[in-house]
């Protein structure tokens, strides 16, 4: 088990060295450079406004009364995605894309609903209309 994590520890940047240089080999240097300053910056902006997330989840969740791990594993993937985006390398950028992916259905809005409403439209009918409509 220790060597697993060894191994892991020091194979994933030589990972990110080699795709790095696939990706400079396939597309060119300058769209590379591009790439990672790109990749850096938003990775940089998102830390910076990942407090704005936090405050507007975090109040949204304790105005409806209920903080639930879901809603704290969602911040800590933005928080993981935007650590990722600042890393160097394609695979860091894949995998980043990857946990801001919408999996999970937590954007759906999902509220208890109550049974005993029911919800449409009615018309009410006289019972003399309703007898010149038997015949």
């Amino acid at each position: 088990m220790p060597y697993l994590l060894l191994f892991l520890i020091l194979g994933y940047p030589i990972a990110e060295i080699y795709a790095t240089l696939q990706l400079v080999h396939s597309i060119g240097g300058l769209l590379t450079l591009l790439w990672l300053a790109s990749a850096f910056t938003l990775g940089i902006l998102m830390l910076r406004h990942h407090k704005l997330a936090v405050m507007a989840t975090l109040f949204g969740d304790l105005r409806s009364g209920t903080i639930t791990p879901r809603s704290l594993f969602i911040l800590a993937r933005y928080y993981l995605a935007a650590v990722l985006f600042i890393i160097p390398g394609p695979i860091s950028d894949v995998i980043a894309l990857i946990l801001l992916l919408p999996w999970g259905g937590h954007m759906i809005n999902t509220k208890p609903v109550d049974e005993s409403i029911l919800e449409g439209e009615y018309r009410r009918v006289d019972s003399k209309q309703d007898d010149n409509l038997i015949h």
